[in-house]
C-alpha cells in the first residue's frame, strides 16, 4: 500500500509543477483579455471542484490521496477516480501546452 501512495504522490508532485506553470499563464492570457472560460473541465467531469485554473483539480485530487493515507483504507472506486483524475489532469495540462506551443 506505501508503494501505491508514493507512486500516487509522485504523480501529484509531477503535476503540481505543470499545474502552476498553465495556471501563470492562463492568468497572463485573462489580463490579455483572453481565457475567459468559467471552468476546465465540465460539470459532468470527475470532479467536484468547477474552476478556472488547474490548481483546484490538482487539490482535490491531493485531498483524496491524503485521506486514503491518513485512514490506511480505500476502496477500489476511490483508487479508480484518484487514478483517473490524475490521467485527466495529465492529458489536459499536456493539450493545453501543446495547444499554446503553436
Amino acid at each position: 500500500m506505501e508503494q501505491l501512495l508514493n507512486q500516487l504522490d509522485q504523480n501529484l508532485k509531477e503535476l503540481y509543477r505543470k499545474a502552476v506553470d498553465a495556471d501563470a499563464l492562463l492568468d497572463e492570457l485573462a489580463q490579455q483579455g483572453q481565457a475567459k472560460h468559467q471552468a476546465i473541465f465540465p460539470a459532468d467531469s470527475l470532479f467536484r471542484v468547477s474552476s478556472p485554473r488547474f490548481l483546484p483539480y490538482l487539490s482535490e485530487t491531493a485531498e483524496q490521496v491524503a485521506s486514503i493515507r491518513l485512514t490506511q483504507q480505500f476502496n477500489t472506486a476511490t483508487l479508480e477516480l484518484v487514478v483517473k483524475q490524475l490521467q485527466l489532469l495529465h492529458k489536459t495540462l499536456l493539450e493545453f501546452r501543446t495547444a499554446l506551443s503553436r
